[in-house]
């Protein structure tokens, strides 16, 4: 199979269409418009470090959720990134990244949590990556954040209301900005589960009387699992490998 067959495997599912407008999704690196996958190596973000491990188990095509470059005129590429685009270029290995086309989609990262949390009702806010659904019986957040922590092997959670949980809204990355502009959609949730929780964000949810979690960014570590699962549903005995990232906090009690 071709490495644009894999991409089109991908976006077919996920269209690039979907992406948010500052986003870079797809191809970074593009090798030939007819070379063969040897492997895939997915993970959330590229590091040089994937790179080196790809050319040594002879994987020529890379997927991450993040992409390395964002549409934006004033940030210039730092010199890690450059480097990055060369040893790619230098070892023949595709690379593309396919992040917010994911997040938007009714079957994206948010809907796999939800479905892995067992909510019931799931519905997907429209043009959005926020999915809600019900907790089968109330819990308090606590009870709530150890689930998500155990079922998602996640290192810590954050949450401020003791209010019981039932009506849950979620998304998975950074997704405050998005929960603020649909606010008026999710007005009879109890808690919001995110990532990457601003302290102004927190201020926002006290004076607005919300719920909210921040489970930080490694729950987006599903991505992997999704994009594995929706490959290997086509193409049978690909060499996969995928590398989960795990943010190196430490928990001072």
């Amino acid at each position: 199979m071709k490495i644009v067959e894999i991409d089109k495997l991908i976006t077919s599912k996920y269209p690039l269409k979907n992406q948010e407008t500052w986003d870079e999704s797809g191809f970074r690196y593009l090798s030939s418009r007819t070379a063969i996958v040897t492997g895939v190596f997915i993970c959330l973000d590229l590091t040089k470090e994937i790179i080196e491990s790809a050319v040594k188990s002879e994987i020529n095509f890379i997927i991450s959720h993040h992409p390395i470059f964002l549409k934006n005129k004033e940030a210039k590429p730092t010199r890690y990134e450059l480097d990055m685009i060369n040893m790619l270029k230098k070892h023949n290995i595709s690379f593309a990244s396919y992040h917010t086309n994911v997040d938007n989609s009714p079957e994206g990262i948010s809907m796999f949590v939800a479905k892995q949390l067992k909510l019931h009702q799931i519905k997907n806010i429209p043009n959005t990556s926020i999915v809600i659904g019900k907790i089968s019986f109330p819990y308090r957040p606590k009870v709530f954040a150890s689930t998500i922590k155990n079922t998602f092997d996640l290192e810590r959670i954050i949450y401020t209301s003791e209010n019981l949980v039932k009506n849950v809204a979620i998304c998975a990355g950074s997704g405050f900005s998005v929960f603020k502009e649909n606010l008026h959609k999710l007005n009879a949730i109890d808690l919001f589960v995110t990532g990457d929780i601003k302290w102004h964000d927190w201020q926002f949810a006290k004076l607005h009387k919300i719920g909210i979690m921040d489970v930080g960014h490694d729950l987006e570590n599903v991505f992997i699992e999704l994009i594995n699962k929706l490959i290997m549903s086509e193409v049978k005995l690909l060499k996969i490998q995928t590398a989960i990232n795990k943010q190196d906090i430490k928990i001072v009690i």
